[in-house]
């Protein structure tokens, strides 16, 4: 590896979606050690870390023309992981938690197999769409509620669940939609490569 590939790895978008996966043990360590009720609002504020973090990288890369391949390879891994993390998490005291979690194994798994088999034929699936980013967005916002109120079995606690579950399932449902939009324009173009 070059001296420019190893900069491009350890550029400054990329170092900040590392640190967001170093966060994650972090966050599991304080809210599953947590003895006292500040202590979930510290838990909260590794998210609200591990949220600003992901905002500064992609602002960044952009920004100062920093994307790489790397980058956008290590970036959609960091979030799930995060993302996949936070459900699990909730379990332990927001059984409706589920819910959610299995909306995003449905989601993300979709996501990866149709881009596998997309990338076969050398298409590419866009990045996050608009309904994708506000469904994450509004996800962050509960979970940062709930982990740092700690106000499980409560009606409200359930609203917000359920409220993020229903946007995730849209977002869910969209990109079900393009997907098989984008199936369709791959059968198309192999038909037009049999007629010629």
């Amino acid at each position: 590896m070059d001296m420019k590939n190893k900069e491009n790895l350890f550029n400054i978008p990329n170092c900040l979606c590392f640190f967001r996966i170093l966060l994650i043990p972090v966050f599991l360590y304080v809210y599953f050690k947590s003895e006292y009720e500040y202590h979930y609002v510290i838990a909260a504020l590794v998210l609200v870390l591990s949220g600003l973090s992901d905002f500064f990288d992609g602002f960044i890369a952009r920004k100062y023309d920093m994307v790489t391949d790397f980058g956008k390879l290590i970036d959609p891994i960091a979030d799930k992981l995060t993302q996949f993390t936070i459900a699990v998490t909730l379990l332990f005291n927001y059984p409706l938690a589920w819910i959610v979690l299995i909306i995003i194994v449905l989601k993300d798994g979709m996501l990866g197999i149709v881009g596998l088999y997309l990338y076969d034929y050398g298409l590419k699936i866009k990045g996050a769409s608009w309904w994708g980013k506000i469904a994450t967005a509004y996800f962050y916002v509960v979970v940062i509620i709930l982990i740092g109120l700690h106000i499980p079995d409560t009606i409200v606690s359930s609203i917000m669940i359920i409220t993020s579950s229903a946007l995730m399932l849209l977002s869910f449902v969209l990109y079900g939609k393009e997907l098989s939009y984008m199936i369709k324009e791959k059968d198309k173009l192999l038909k037009e490569k049999k007629k010629d």
